[in-house]
């Protein structure tokens, strides 16, 4: 029985069987709502702290020189820097580490939290770091002279190396000559010459991470570098069909490569396209899509610099500063800018027809491994391996097989295009 008070009386209000039913079906929907939101809270809460769990920043630390002061920085091998940018009055150089969260004496550190470091010699006045988003930490380095070289270098998975030195004279510049006049560039196939039609074409595929570098890996466990190495495997299988085809591999097992070295190889066996194969990742679980990037000195977008810092480890020829490096970068790849695009959009429309995927398109993005191929270089990325729906597909031998018959069938049109294949 239920009451209601109307005008000074009280009147018994009769409830049907029917509206009791309903009463207690709409009192149900109203707790199950509130569990499902409160599950939904908790997995939203828990799973970026165990996406991140990983990629703690640990011990930074400093050493000085006389020539030059070094920032050592502690981190997991998953852990990369964005691009770094030079800032002035005061001067400073802002770097961005990602994925990265700051362990401090209270534990992981929140969005907003700020330190600072005492350096105080005669490069570096101070580094204050900040956590600026959940996965990215910002490293910002004072610095004590306005004129100055710098160098990232991360040849060991756990840490990242600073090197703040000087201005540095012209001998940097009489390097990259030195290194150039060693350098055999492929020839520019755009169009094909009569004598390019009778040769091999070399084509060169860079399953990427590998060895003690896992790459992303998916929520259910699975490693970028396992997925890659297969269908790396599966492309070289379909190329080795087509005529007048040569394919090298630089990697064909659980090993490690620095990046430098994967390029390296391809230049000294006389390659004539660059592919790099990767598996995206992103902080977002709905992020889904195949992409396809070419070299640039600077990334697009946010979304692609982010892409560029998780694939890269800077490994910079030793004795070589990042002018010299840019200056060789340009007078290397500028040759192939336009022949590494066409061959993104050829191989990118492809990938995303036979994946069946979201269709992200042609990007822009300095990319470490790319910097170095002195022939026609892109990094494609068959999927993120963060989405379970697309880490589950790519577990597939047959989608794997999608994927490598997509960038087979890209290739084919580019050759089609600059005519050296009919």
């Amino acid at each position: 029985m239920d009451f209601q008070k109307k005008e000074g009386r009280t009147q018994n209000l009769k409830i049907t069987p029917r509206k009791e039913s309903r009463r207690i079906w709409k009192l149900r929907m109203d707790k199950a709502i509130r569990v499902l939101l409160f599950l939904f809270c908790f997995l939203l809460c828990a799973y970026p702290t165990k996406a991140l769990q990983n990629y703690e920043v640990g011990n930074i630390r400093y050493k000085s020189f006389s020539t030059h002061t070094q920032i050592i920085i502690e981190k997991t091998a998953q852990t990369d820097c964005l691009p770094a940018r030079e800032l002035t009055s005061p001067p400073r150089l802002l770097i961005n580490l990602f994925p990265a969260v700051l362990l401090t004496l209270q534990g992981r550190a929140e969005v907003g939290y700020e330190k600072e470091i005492a350096v105080g010699d005669s490069f570096i006045q101070a580094v204050r770091l900040k956590q600026e988003h959940e996965s990215v930490l910002q490293v910002v380095i004072d610095l004590s002279i306005t004129e100055y070289t710098y160098n990232i270098s991360s040849e060991e998975p756990d840490s990242l190396v600073i090197d703040i030195r000087g201005p540095r004279d012209a001998s940097d510049k009489d390097l990259v000559v030195d290194l150039l006049k060693k350098i055999e560039l492929s020839p520019s196939i755009s169009p094909a010459s009569p004598e390019q039609k009778g040769k091999v074409f070399k084509i060169v595929l860079d399953p990427g991470h590998g060895g003690d570098d896992p790459g992303a890996v998916g929520t259910s466990g699975l490693k970028e570098k396992d997925v890659v190495l297969a269908v790396a495997k599966e492309l070289a299988s379909l190329l080795e069909k087509e005529p007048g085809i040569e394919v090298h591999l630089t990697r064909d097992d659980n090993s490690f490569l620095y990046l430098y070295r994967r390029t390296e190889m391809a230049n000294q066996i006389g390659g004539n396209i660059f592919i790099s194969i990767h598996a995206n990742a992103a902080p977002s679980r709905g992020a889904t899509g195949v992409e396809t990037f070419v070299n640039s000195m600077y990334a697009e977008d946010k979304e692609a610099a982010l892409v560029a810092a998780r694939e890269n480890r800077p490994a910079e020829p030793k004795g070589i500063s990042r002018e010299a490096e840019a200056l060789l970068w340009d007078m290397v790849q500028n040759k192939y800018k336009s022949e590494s695009n066409d061959l993104a959009h050829s191989i990118q429309k492809r990938l995303s027809e036979a994946s069946g995927l979201e269709d992200r398109g042609v990007k822009k993005a300095p990319f470490s491994v790319l910097r170095g191929a002195a022939m026609p270089a892109v990094l494609v990325e068959i999927g993120f391996i963060s989405n379970p729906w697309e880490e589950s597909k790519l577990k597939k031998d047959d989608f794997r097989k999608k994927i490598a018959q997509g960038i087979l069938d890209g290739l084919r049109d580019y050759l089609k295009k600059i005519e050296l294949i009919t």
